[in-house]
């Protein structure tokens, strides 16, 4: 069976040589055929010998590598003309000989010619020299012949790289499946007493392999988020016994970014005691992901004060990181702290995050430390605490914003506009008559409507404004009563 393969692979060169041969030069050759008479006698020789199995090919002239014989007589214009058209396929035939070696095309010439001779039967013998000899006089076939050549190889090249890729993955797969299912088995049997530990670690097999190991510590850590009450410790006593935390303590002081992560999560989760030491150390950590873990750790494992990192943290507080701390408190129901005492933060972000759990959670107290972030230089900071004037509905900050209203950007002043919907009185309809006077369109939209719906009075005061054409105050009036608005 090998033998066979490899003759069907010898016969691969050959093959693809004949199939563009045919496709390019047997057109041409029946033309020529018809338009001459007789082949010139002198070009080949082809010596037959008397068992007609080898073939010996003498090329008396050779239209790449000789020169083209002197003549006495002068060349007509038509021949003229007609050498200047094959001078750039002979520069390009001295190109592929230069690059390939005259000798090298040589030999592989009279190894495909004896191949040929020794293969192929006796009809297409003739013809599949003849391409041959086709092809050396027009080097740059063989070019392309050598580059369809490398895209095959290339092709099954990929073709075994992703089949071997995919029977790994396949085995990996299959691997971790069988072993997970076995250390599930065994955990679970423990955990609900029908084993003793004893029975259950003799059970466990290739525990000290580091590829079991990371199977182990996934199946604790899924049980872990699955399970409550006393199999809480039990668990963590697994992690322990099994030398487990030893294997997350050295990723999370590994180099690399994110086995620092893997190994900071698998210490929070299964070795609290653990995490608490090492936790610290990355609350402002240079990569924003070991940051952002550490950090969320640190609402988990402090729940007698979790936000209690704020106060350090010299890097910025992510929203991404602002919205996964704030899933963890909530997930695991702990106690809501003081947002207030945070608001003096040198952090841009941790003042914003903490305006916002103030309005989530409605901590109205102390509430003379929002006005004071009305003067604060960034603006996202004063939008939120307006926000927190009209949500928390700080009738005492009323002044504070219309004061500010001239100075402020237009979203900020669309904020200030909508707070006096909800804490504004009658004192204010000069000042919301003036906005709808002056200025743009979405800002007079606004105080039509903060207007109209502050009490009676200001419906009455804004009908009234509709006598004054210019204003338009009765599209103003249809866009704030339609209830898709």
């Amino acid at each position: 069976m090998g033998s066979i393969r490899i003759k069907y692979w010898k016969l691969i060169i050959p093959g693809i040589w004949l199939f563009f041969g045919l496709s390019i030069f047997y057109p041409a050759s029946i033309s020529e055929a018809q338009n001459t008479t007789a082949q010139p006698a002198d070009s080949i020789r082809i010596i037959e010998n008397q068992s007609d199995t080898q073939v010996r090919i003498t090329r008396v002239e050779d239209s790449v590598t000789s020169k083209p014989q002197e003549t006495k007589e002068t060349d007509s214009p038509e021949q003229a003309t007609s050498n200047k058209s094959r001078e750039p396929h002979s520069q390009i035939n001295k190109l592929i000989l230069q690059f390939y070696g005259e000798k090298n095309l040589g030999e592989l010439k009279d190894n495909l010619i004896i191949y040929g001779n020794k293969h192929f039967p006796t009809i297409t013998r003739n013809l599949y020299i003849r391409i041959i000899e086709k092809t050396y006089t027009y080097p740059i076939i063989f070019l392309f012949i050598m580059l369809i050549l490398f895209f095959i190889l290339s092709v099954n090249l990929v073709l075994l790289v992703l089949y071997y890729t995919n029977n790994r993955m396949n085995r990996n797969e299959r691997y971790n499946s069988i072993y997970r299912n076995l250390y599930e088995d065994i955990f679970r049997s423990y955990l609900f007493g029908e084993i003793n530990w004893e029975k259950a670690s003799k059970k466990l097999k290739k525990v000290k392999t580091p590829r079991n190991r990371k199977i182990i510590t996934e199946v604790l850590i899924n049980f872990k988020e699955n399970l409550r009450g006393e199999m809480d410790s039990i668990i963590s006593e697994i992690f322990v016994k099994l030398g487990l935390h030893k294997d997350s303590l050295k990723l999370a002081k590994s180099s690399f970014y994110f086995r620092k992560v893997q190994g900071v999560r698998e210490l929070t989760i299964l070795n609290p005691e653990g995490a608490l030491e090492i936790i610290p150390n990355y609350l402002n950590n240079s990569h924003s992901l070991v940051r952002t873990e550490s950090q969320v750790s640190y609402v988990r494992l402090h729940p007698e004060k979790p936000f209690g990192f704020l106060r350090t943290l010299t890097y910025p507080f992510s929203r991404w990181t602002q919205i996964s701390t704030f899933y963890i408190f909530r997930l695991h129901q702990l106690p809501v702290p003081s947002f207030v005492d945070y608001l003096d933060s040198r952090n841009a972000n941790v003042r914003n995050f903490c305006l916002r759990m103030i309005i989530f959670f409605q901590q109205i107290e102390n509430a003379s430390e929002i006005f004071k972030l009305l003067e604060s230089k960034v603006e996202s900071t004063r939008f939120l605490s307006i926000k927190a004037i009209n949500d928390l509905r700080l009738f005492d900050g009323k002044n504070l914003i219309k004061e500010l209203y001239h100075t402020e950007t237009e979203i900020n002043k669309t904020e200030i506009i909508k707070a006096l919907k909800n804490i504004g009185n009658n004192e204010d309809f000069d000042f919301l008559e003036s906005i709808i006077q002056s200025d743009s369109v979405s800002l007079k939209t606004e105080a039509c409507r903060s207007l109209y719906y502050i009490n009676n009075q200001g419906k009455e005061r804004l009908i009234s404004m509709n006598q004054n054409p210019d204003l338009e105050i009765d599209k103003y009036l249809a866009h704030i009563t339609d209830p898709r608005n």
